[in-house]
């Protein structure tokens, strides 16, 4: 061999020991990915999450349905939103694709740092805190453990009545007490894993009412009825609109350092679409992403007089909840046809039910609110098949698809 051989091939074997050396380091840096595609997607540092508007009031409207629904209401779409991101993470297959698409989700990765970054942003506007609590005897796989190191918390579900104080003291210490109860022992039963959303805000009017102008004052149920209420009462300026595409007034009603705001859409009292429908009604009717962007755009600042009642509500939303997110196109997590398998390689969970729990009070300072999301999962259940009633029966021959025989047991 000459010195020229002998030189190329030194070279050849240098260059694949580089390749070797450098093939280790890549894969000694790359992190092992789970949830999504790349777990360790930077949080962008002022997320913008505008795009849960069509979920918050779809859901508004499958719960309070314009027409029929009476009474108050109360609720937060966003913590319902945050507890089904949470399942979302762990899900897979059409599972995921229905809760991307209702939840509206770009993607699993940018939604991860989405949240991260709401996570992080969440104490300027309103205290936000996310809990999955694992069974003991859930084989969770360990890498969501490392991507959701705060939220996953390891849980005895058999003991019920542990696990509902444990699940019941987060929401109360993340509320501030405006919440000390959302779930019950009885709810927990068969429950394997529960996503849990705690949400408190506490905000201060900028521009606060005087205790000494609240007097009673009327409310009136309907054009002919009337309670008698205590009434707030302010002069100033705010930012003040008229819509007529909600056939509504819009005031907006800003706390301290202007992060949030409460907007009150109040119809007008002739604006009905048919004589059967209250303006309430026909307002909730056309009330759409588009219609309260617009509206929400026009408000300019003028001298305004507002009289608005203080008051507190409390909602409590369990079934209702359910059937409101199946009929927005949420399905499979509640079946057997659920794919957890991000979070339970095995598939054999589904989400048994939610829970949703919201209080509010408005005084003359400002506004107090709280609320809190459970939904809990439960290992699929063997079909039951007792035949203790009438059937029908036939042998059939599966080569040729040819029924034999055909019969019905009708009695014994």
């Amino acid at each position: 061999m000459n010195n020229n051989s002998f030189t190329l091939l030194l070279v050849h074997r240098m260059l694949n020991f580089v390749s070797a050396v450098l093939l280790l380091t890549l894969v000694g840096v790359v992190s092992p990915q789970c949830i999504t595609t790349n777990d360790t997607q930077s949080p962008p540092l002022h997320p913008d999450l505008g795009h849960i508007l069509p979920f918050s009031l779809g859901l508004f409207k499958e719960l309070y349905v314009p027409g029929s629904a009476t009474g108050n209401f109360f609720f937060s779409p966003f913590s319902i939103w945050n507890a089904l991101v949470l399942a979302y993470f762990g899900s897979a297959g059409r599972t995921r694709e229905q809760l991307q698409r209702v939840l509206n989700l770009k993607n699993p990765a940018d939604t991860l740092a989405t949240y991260k970054a709401v996570d992080r942003l969440s104490d300027y506007v309103i205290d936000l805190a996310n809990r999955i609590y694992v069974d003991v005897n859930l084989p969770l796989r360990d890498c969501v453990n490392h991507v959701l190191s705060e939220e996953v918390q390891l849980l005895n579900f058999s003991q019920v009545n542990e696990a509902a104080n444990k699940i019941n003291q987060f929401v109360s210490e993340t509320t501030r007490s405006k919440i000390t109860q959302v779930v019950t022992p009885l709810d927990l039963e068969n429950a394997v894993m529960a996503v849990v959303n705690a949400a408190y805000f506490k905000g201060l009017w900028l521009t606060p009412f005087k205790t000494s102008l609240t007097s009673k004052d009327k409310f009136f149920t309907s054009p002919n009825q009337h309670t008698l209420v205590d009434m707030m009462n302010l002069n100033d300026y705010f930012k003040v609109g008229i819509s007529s595409e909600l056939g509504a007034t819009v005031l907006e009603l800003p706390y301290k350092g202007e992060a949030a705001s409460m907007f009150v859409l109040l119809p007008d009292s002739a604006a009905t679409d048919d004589n059967t429908t209250t303006p309430l009604d026909s307002m909730l009717t056309r009330l759409t992403p588009y219609t309260l962007r617009a509206a929400l755009a026009t408000l300019t600042n003028q001298e305004v007089v507002i009289k608005i009642p203080k008051f507190e509500m409390e909602k409590r939303i369990k079934k209702e909840l359910k059937g409101a997110l199946q009929r927005l196109g949420i399905r499979d997590i509640f079946s057997n046809s659920a794919d957890m398998s991000i979070f339970d390689p095995s598939r054999q969970i589904i989400l048994e039910e939610t829970i949703h729990k919201a209080v509010i009070e408005v005084n003359e300072e400002g506004s107090e609110a709280a609320a809190a999301t459970v939904g809990f999962f439960i290992k699929i259940l063997p079909f039951r098949i007792i035949c203790n009633r009438p059937f029908l029966f036939f042998i059939h021959d599966n080569h040729t698809h040819n029924i034999l025989f055909m019969g019905v047991y009708r009695q014994p």
